[in-house]
């Protein structure tokens, strides 16, 4: 899933500006294929671990001292909707742990940061992704 231009993005306590783009991947953790007898294509495929990983694109115009760090654990969420009013409004929120920060400075792009998350689950067996309506403006 791609989301463009969110707005009011927050982990933890901070407020995250200028966010151009979030990312959330769904990857296998651990894949299941078998094979029958009869013929060279698999009849079973399953994948009963994922992982889920959240990429956060982020325009740097100033310092930043309270830059997220490996390790660290907090609440991301954010809204975004189609147009610039509260219509189709959707909020998105998990749990999550930093994986890694990384800068890219270049005189076309400015400054750039990507911030890699991997979401968490409560319970191990819930999405650790929720997503609800938002359009009452909240």
């Amino acid at each position: 899933m791609l989301i463009l231009n969110p707005r009011l993005v927050t982990f933890g306590s901070y407020s995250w500006p200028e966010v151009a783009a979030i990312a959330i991947d769904r990857l296998p953790h651990r894949t299941v294929e078998d094979w029958s007898d009869l013929g060279p294509y698999a009849v079973l495929v399953d994948v009963p671990e994922q992982k889920v990983r959240i990429t956060v694109v982020q325009e740097v115009e100033r310092d930043d001292v309270h830059l997220p760090r490996p390790g660290e654990s907090g609440t991301l969420s954010f809204r975004t909707s189609p147009t610039a009013s509260d219509a189709g409004r959707r909020r998105f929120s998990c749990s999550a742990v930093v994986l890694e920060v990384r800068h890219e400075l270049s005189l076309r792009k400015g400054a750039v940061r990507t911030v890699t998350l991997a979401a968490v689950s409560a319970d191990g067996a819930t999405d650790p992704v929720v997503m609800g309506d938002a359009s009452d403006g909240s």
